[in-house]
């Protein structure tokens, strides 16, 4: 969500080669995620403001909103500028720019941003195709998106009004949100809370398969103005 600071991994890492709607991509992540959770530094975070180093994983909502991505029919214009928010280890923006597209990739913390940035680099995308940066759904600027993009970033329920509000406030006119969730409980109310901000909003089923050739099923959120 915000900007309190960054987690730091020391951990080993991996290169995973990943197909994701006939599209080869390379992610840089951690290979032992779990450390993060006894890193002292993350459990006061957490103390603090209950962050958790959930960016860390390859999420079954990561691959449903990279697969969207992937099959979406995008405007052809290269200048498209996409933010994906509570990126983690930005597949979905990854992806994204396999389209031809230019990606904000934002993230609570710092660690996960410098990943995405290796990631980029390993996949030959050039620096001016991306940025990076701090995004608190509590303090929001006043930039505006023609495409917002977010995987599983409605896991709480207490998360729910921040990801409509975000949406509320920096999806441009004419835009669109795609919204990933493998059915969880607290999406039942995302709809409605889109709705009251005055946005139109319609579930869609979706799927995909992991990195280890699971199947995975949710619901991508299509949010527009």
């Amino acid at each position: 969500m915000g900007s309190e600071g960054s987690t730091l991994y020391s951990g080993p890492e991996v290169v995973s080669s990943l197909t994701i709607g006939g599209r080869g991509i390379r992610v840089v992540r951690p290979s032992d995620p779990d450390r993060l959770l006894d890193d002292p530094d993350v459990l006061a975070w957490n103390r603090r403001d209950d962050y958790m180093p959930y960016w860390a994983y390859l999420w079954p909502g990561a691959y449903l909103l990279a697969e969207a991505v992937a099959r979406e029919s995008w405007p052809e214009d290269r200048e498209t500028e996409a933010l994906e928010i509570g990126c983690g280890l930005g597949l979905a923006g990854l992806v994204a720019m396999t389209r031809g597209m230019k990606v904000r990739f934002t993230d609570y913390d710092r660690t996960p941003l410098e990943f995405v940035a290796r990631s980029a680099a390993e996949n030959g995308f050039e620096p001016e195709r991306y940025s990076t940066g701090l995004l608190d759904w509590r303090e929001l600027p006043g930039d505006r998106y023609s495409i917002i993009l977010g995987a599983d970033v409605t896991y709480e329920l207490r998360l729910v009004p921040l990801v409509a509000n975000v949406l509320a406030t920096m999806l441009a006119p004419g835009g669109v949100g795609l919204i990933s969730s493998p059915y969880r409980v607290a999406d039942e109310t995302f709809s409605k809370t889109v709705g009251s901000l005055g946005l139109s909003c319609r579930a869609e089923s979706a799927s995909a398969t992991t990195e280890d050739g699971r199947a995975v099923s949710g619901t991508i959120y299509r949010v527009t103005r």
